[in-house]
């Protein structure tokens, strides 16, 4: 089930966040991630759009999506056990509708995520250096079709 994130959930939500960025950005440590944790929790409280899925039988957020400034997807994050079921596609769905376009940023060593993106219609429309992560970001649009 999709639903709306609630504040009560912001624990689990950095566990499903921290797990995935470690994972996907093996040139950054663990600890680069735990620093960040705190902007994390503050993008989740500011989020215009925070949505999860819960698993049939249980109500903990397995994956979530988080849309700031409107439309950028700020964060999607799916535990490794729904990996590959369809979830983060339906997570994208759910947090598009009512939005003209989607975008994301990308760390270029993210392959998977970037993959995953462009699978969903995403096509890099900017790449620039960020010497914090010591690589390039890449900037992405998706226009979605109205209906």
């Amino acid at each position: 089930m999709i639903r709306k994130a609630e504040l009560r959930e912001l624990d689990r939500l950095e566990q499903l966040w921290l797990h995935a960025a470690v994972n996907s950005h093996p040139s950054l440590p663990r600890q680069f991630w735990l620093d960040h944790a705190a902007q994390f929790r503050r993008d989740c409280r500011q989020a215009n759009r925070c949505l999860v899925f819960t698993g049939r039988h249980s109500a903990v957020a397995e994956a979530f999506i988080t849309l700031l400034d409107g439309d950028r997807i700020a964060y999607l994050c799916v535990s490794p056990i729904f990996s590959g079921c369809g979830i983060g596609s339906n997570l994208i769905a759910a947090a598009s509708e009512g939005k003209s376009q989607l975008l994301a940023q990308v760390l270029r060593e993210n392959l998977r995520t970037r993959y995953f993106l462009q699978k969903h219609g995403f096509v890099e429309t900017e790449r620039s250096y960020n010497a914090e992560y010591g690589q390039h970001l890449i900037q992405m649009c998706c226009v979605q079709s109205p209906g």
